[in-house]
């Protein structure tokens, strides 16, 4: 199985440093470094079961649409938005709610991981038909429990809904499942996704040039002839195959951000979507033309200062324990 991952924030050997740590948790949520260490136990898994065909990528933003689907599996048996989620406790999977437990009873959750989930397979659909194909499947979301201290009680959920002693059943069936795509489709799929390219629109047939009649003879343009001041000039016409040739060289170059689109369907929840940064007030999007700040160190200076602040703390810590121990 080829492993494409998209993870931002790593060094070249896929670890996370202190710094690049410190960033991706003000950047993307305080439960990104658990998040990320729960998807490598299931990539690992995957690909020693999976063999040749399959390709995954993982952490794969969608353009400048604000949208990074955390796992995308593509193969002969189909395409798949997989969420690993680093919960711990109990949660109930019903239909499309996602719930809690609240000591007897269950309660919807502060992020509802089906919705999220459903929403980004219908994302990555709509990037790869925006581009002038159609799929001839439709794109399974999954949920799988990244940490085994997390238990779901599913009650026929919209989506699949596994917990982590199930992987190894839903990777069997993958292995042993009837293909639906073939292998240069899955190819082209990846290739779209990696590097979108602009839908192509049909060429127009060349118009057929109408024989230009024979000139008459001299005799008859005498004797047809009229005065010069009685003749009106026909104006030119454009050349049809002159305008359809402008017309192309006019076009727009290949913009990769023009497929970059919205879901319609409550915007606030795709808020919640990990690395997902989408404004909840449509008036702030004036924002996106100002300037970037200027980062330091990949950081800005927000961040920057946090770091500083966490820095100087840790130092303190370390030098009173240090007093402490040579004291006593």
């Amino acid at each position: 199985m080829k492993i494409i991952d998209k993870t931002p924030l790593l060094d070249e050997k896929g670890n996370l440093g202190f710094v690049q740590r410190v960033q991706g948790m003000l950047q993307f949520g305080f439960n990104w470094p658990n998040e990320l260490q729960a998807q490598n136990a299931i990539v690992k898994f995957f690909e020693r079961q999976l063999e040749k065909g399959y390709t995954l990528i993982r952490n794969m933003p969608l353009g400048e649409s604000g949208i990074m689907v955390l796992i995308i599996l593509l193969g002969p048996t189909g395409i798949y938005v997989i969420e690993v989620s680093s919960l711990k406790g109990r949660y109930e999977a019903k239909g499309d709610t996602w719930n809690v437990e609240a000591g007897d009873q269950y309660k919807p959750a502060p992020i509802n991981l089906i919705q999220r989930t459903t929403r980004m397979a219908r994302a990555l659909q709509a990037y790869i038909e925006r581009q002038g194909v159609k799929i001839p499947v439709t794109i399974e979301p999954v949920i799988i429990a990244g940490d085994p201290g997390l238990h779901i009680e599913s009650v026929r959920p919209a989506i699949k809904v596994m917990m982590i002693d199930g992987i190894k059943a839903f990777v069997s069936g993958l292995a042993n499942g009837k293909p639906v795509l073939r292998a240069d489709l899955v190819l082209d799929y990846v290739e779209r996704i990696l590097n979108p390219r602009m839908k192509q629109e049909p060429i127009a047939p060349m118009p057929e040039l109408e024989p230009e009649p024979e000139a008459p003879a001299a005799w008859e343009q005498n004797w047809h002839a009229e005065p010069a001041q009685f003749q009106q000039q026909p104006e030119p016409e454009v050349s049809r195959t002159r305008a359809i040739f402008g017309a192309s060289a006019e076009a727009k170059p290949f913009n990769p951000n023009d497929l970059d689109f919205a879901l319609a369907e409550d915007d606030a929840t795709l808020q919640t979507a990990p690395p997902t940064r989408r404004e909840s007030n449509p008036a702030r999007a004036i924002q996106r033309n100002k300037p970037k700040q200027k980062l330091i160190l990949g950081m800005t200076q927000l961040q920057l200062a946090i770091v500083a602040a966490l820095g100087v703390a840790f130092i303190c810590v370390v030098a009173g324990l240090i007093y402490m121990v040579t004291t006593f």
